[in-house]
């Protein structure tokens, strides 16, 4: 089972910026244990950044913000 920990280590790995669809198959997790995972995350410090919308063809990404 993947945890915030898991999530770090995976962002770390590359640098760069990661789709939802991107973690979650690296993580093997769904979407919504993915959520969970950021948001536990950012609680416990991490500077997880976001941004969706129109600029970024519809997609959402994230990245770590170091």
């Amino acid at each position: 089972m993947a945890n915030e920990n898991r999530l770090l280590s995976v962002m770390k790995s590359r640098r760069k910026v990661w789709t939802h669809l991107e973690l979650c198959d690296q993580l093997g997790v769904h979407i919504c244990e993915l959520a969970r995972l950021v948001s536990a995350a950012k609680e416990s410090g991490a500077r997880i950044k976001g941004e969706s919308g129109e600029r970024l063809s519809g997609t959402s990404k994230l990245w770590l913000e170091q």
